[in-house]
């Protein structure tokens, strides 16, 4: 299999090394611009574990709606590693807390499996585990990415053996990536909080590739109003307003670009591809990209094979009922808890596939809220200190904005059922007296 590394986004404009000094490498990024990496880090970014990165892309199957989205989580790895790194010169932090805070915000997705989020469900089901549970185990050395096959052609150190030879604190690193806390408070919230470095990254370059115009955030404003206070990150409060834009970009991008409907229809297939191999031992699929996924399940049964070419030629299933919370009851409502709940929820795809005479697996159930608030646990998170006039303070206490994210429901639909469109008329007539049934 041949596989390509993106070198439009992305370009490595030189190396440096001189025995008098650090080593260095220079990228550049179409949204930060100059990367610098530099010392061990050059060692981190030549690791199996990042370089795998390269060929996942950020968004899942978003560029099938949004046609550019075909940036990857190398690019927000080294976005978040490049925001981290300002907010630690502006704070002043010490030496050794600066390398602790970019080394936790590099290495932060590398356990990501592929198409990103997308299989996060069936990761949790199949082994019990997400990404961030991966990410820590390749930080601790205790499992590697690459498929045993692989490893007579890797040549460069692991991340593991890279953080022990420079003496890194592996725990802190995971602590942070976790948004522990770690001695500082203020060392966990750049990179988890309401504000942090992950989020500022992935909105404005997400924004950027997608061509929406949410993630404009002025960033060079926001990082200007950080400041320390009671070991805590917080704002001083000429920065709420720019605080008031990020908050309402998170919550449209995760609207209009992360659960997108066609999107969302997308990665429900794969996800059932995936999920429908019953009577197989399920395969360690977290460890390989994206590319590789798709052509091992194309040849592991006939409806693997259906979806697989479905995806690649974009004749997705179609929505054949949706509802929104508004439109539910109360008696709905108990319906809808008791879906939440995989199996029961599997069993009402089986009564509804029996009763239009639909081939297994060709109609699915969505109950996105679970999966946003597993992929995305900051969606609803605005709880930011302020200071005015040498006192802290909320954010509510400046702007409703904070209030109004917390109310507001993402994505538009709390159930949604999709099949194929030749069963989509007849399913969308009888669906919700079966449903709710």
């Amino acid at each position: 299999m041949l596989t390509f590394k993106k070198t439009i986004s992305i370009i490595f404009l030189y190396y440096h090394k001189d025995k008098m000094a650090d080593s260095y490498k220079v990228v550049r990024d179409p949204i930060h611009g100059n990367i610098q990496i530099k010392g061990y880090f050059v060692n981190l970014l030549e690791t199996p574990e990042i370089q795998r990165l390269y060929n996942i892309k950020q968004l899942g199957f978003a560029h099938l709606v949004f046609p550019g989205a075909h940036h990857t989580r190398l690019e927000h790895s080294l976005g978040t590693y490049k925001i981290a790194s300002q907010i630690s010169e502006i704070l002043n932090l010490e030496n050794d807390e600066k390398d602790i805070v970019t080394c936790a915000a590099l290495l932060h997705d590398i356990g990501h499996g592929p198409f990103s989020h997308t299989l996060e469900f069936i990761l949790l089901e199949k082994f019990g585990v997400d990404h961030v549970d991966l990410t820590e185990q390749l930080i601790l050395g205790e499992y590697e990415i690459f498929e045993s096959d692989e490893k007579k052609f890797i040549r460069s150190q692991s991340v593991n053996q890279i953080l022990d030879k420079n003496n890194m604190d592996k725990e802190a690193i995971v602590k942070i990536i976790r948004g522990k806390t770690y001695r500082k408070s203020y060392l966990s919230q750049i990179l988890n909080s309401a504000i942090d470095a992950d989020q500022l990254d992935y909105l404005i370059r997400d924004a950027y590739y997608t061509g929406v115009a949410y993630g404009m955030i002025d960033i060079e404003r926001l990082l200007q109003t950080l400041i320390i206070h009671d070991n805590n990150l917080t704002i001083k409060r000429k920065g709420v307003s720019v605080v008031e834009n990020i908050l309402m970009a998170r919550g449209l991008m995760y609207s209009s670009v992360y659960f997108h409907k066609t999107v969302r229809i997308a990665e429900l297939m794969l996800s059932k591809a995936l999920e429908e191999l019953t009577d197989l031992e399920p395969f360690e699929f977290f460890r390989m990209t994206d590319t590789e996924i798709i052509n091992k399940l194309k040849k592991m049964g006939d409806f693997q094979h259906e979806i697989i070419t479905r995806l690649k030629y974009r004749m997705l299933f179609k929505q054949a009922y949706s509802a929104s919370l508004y439109e539910l009851d109360e008696q709905d409502m108990n319906v809808i808890k008791d879906l939440e709940d995989v199996n029961i929820r599997r069993r009402k795809e089986r009564e509804l596939e029996n009763a239009f005479d639909i081939p297994k697996g060709h109609l699915i159930i969505d109950m996105p809220r679970l999966e946003l608030l597993r992929a995305e646990p900051r969606i609803n998170k605005t709880d930011i200190s302020v200071i005015d006039r040498n006192k802290v303070k909320k954010l509510d206490d400046f702007t409703p904005v904070a209030k109004a994210i917390r109310s507001r429901i993402t994505p538009d639909w709390i159930v949604m059922i999709i099949t194929d469109e030749k069963y989509r008329e007849a399913v969308s007539k009888k669906a919700k007296e079966i449903l709710f049934n």
